[in-house]
């Protein structure tokens, strides 16, 4: 089975970290001949990929949506003779839909949706585009149940081809870290307004006013909001406190010399980065929107906050900063749930198994 992973770049993302994951864990398999391609230049997680001896084409596209993609897509599947094009992302999946038109019609196309909402979703105009981009889906993956009944709401047709497969995280056998907490709070993630870090910038204010305690923010990750983030920060006189350390590589490091992890977003599908939180051991503070409830349960493996309320924000994340036989009973459970049913051993065998069912369709044997 030849498949193709087809994904805007691999660079910092929840969808890049759970492809490469997939690639990593799989690179040995001889059943599954894997190949990935990226409609733009990488300069991040392409490092990780190169180790992995897997195909990794670039199309190099010079703006967004530079419609030469599709042409360069449709030469390197007639090519390469794939069975399966596995899609991550837009626009990569509007690429992807044009060029189905274009190809052998035995090549089946998957696209995975990671999240519960994008600004197509409020406008009956791109809902037409939606339309005619998902309708050239053999499958549709959805990486949590929120991200299903969202989907199915704006387009009720869908229902018959999504199939739920949540995302995995990779393990690190390790005993009980002893590193030294050099933040109290940390932050990973794109420095958009959708992830709500100016709530968590505000809450940090609260707790060093109110509760008179000062706390260590690191804040990892890059984006548009970056700069606006930062003049919040210096205009509540907070730049010794809270640290913008950019995209890293060393995530998990920085997870072991932390003492807490905030996911303030105002909308999530399944963030990858509780998944990698849980799977550090570390305590989690995230909002209670789009798939994190299915992932964390308040008071049994995290806390959950409501979106856009500094003031809440600041009391659990005080309360739980305080409480450290609170942080260990939730850690423990949070772990016992991400080794479970988070592994990306379990997303792999779930995903094989999707595409084995495509090609048995193909074949005419089911």
């Amino acid at each position: 089975m030849k498949v193709l992973n087809l994904i805007n770049s691999i660079d910092v993302g929840g969808a890049e970290s759970l492809l490469v994951n997939f690639v990593s864990e799989l690179r040995k398999d001889k059943y599954l001949d894997l190949e990935i391609c990226t409609l733009y230049r990488s300069t991040f997680l392409n490092e990780k990929i190169e180790k992995t001896d897997v195909p990794y084409w670039e199309l190099n596209l010079k703006f967004k949506y530079d419609l030469m993609g599709v042409l360069k897509l449709v030469k390197l599947i007639r090519k390469r003779k794939y069975d399966i094009v596995h899609v991550h992302l837009f626009p990569s999946a509007m690429f992807s839909a044009i060029a189905s038109f274009f190809v052998p019609k035995n090549v089946k196309f998957v696209f995975t949706e990671h999240s519960v909402y994008n600004r197509r979703r409020s406008s009956k105009i791109f809902k037409l585009l939606d339309i005619f981009i998902y309708n050239r889906y053999s499958k549709i993956i959805c990486v949590s149940n929120q991200v299903r009944l969202n989907l199915i709401k704006w387009l009720p047709k869908l229902e018959e081809k999504i199939d739920i497969i949540f995302n995995g995280t990779p393990f690190i056998e390790s005993e009980e870290d002893q590193f030294l907490k050099q933040y109290d709070i940390l932050f990973v993630g794109r420095l958009e307004r959708i992830k709500g870090v100016e709530t968590l910038i505000e809450a940090i204010n609260i707790i060093n006013l109110r509760y008179d305690k000062v706390v260590r923010v690191a804040i990892v990750g890059d984006g548009s909001f970056r700069k606006q983030l930062e003049e919040i920060v210096k205009r509540l006189k907070l730049n010794d406190y809270v640290k913008f350390l950019g995209t890293r590589k060393d995530i998990n490091e920085l997870m072991k010399s932390s003492r807490i992890f905030v996911l303030p977003s105002n909308w999530e599908g399944l963030p990858m980065a509780i998944l990698e939180a849980m799977s550090m051991r570390l305590p989690i503070v995230a909002t209670d929107v789009g798939g994190i409830p299915e992932i964390i349960k308040d008071g049994e493996n995290g806390l959950l906050v409501p979106p856009r309320d500094s003031r809440i924000l600041a009391k659990t994340i005080f309360q739980l900063l305080i409480d450290k036989n609170l942080q260990t009973r939730l850690t423990q459970s949070a772990y016992k749930k991400v080794r479970k049913e988070y592994s990306i051993q379990n997303y792999i065998k779930n995903t094989l198994n999707l595409y084995e069912s495509l090609i048995k369709q193909q074949d005419g044997s089911v």
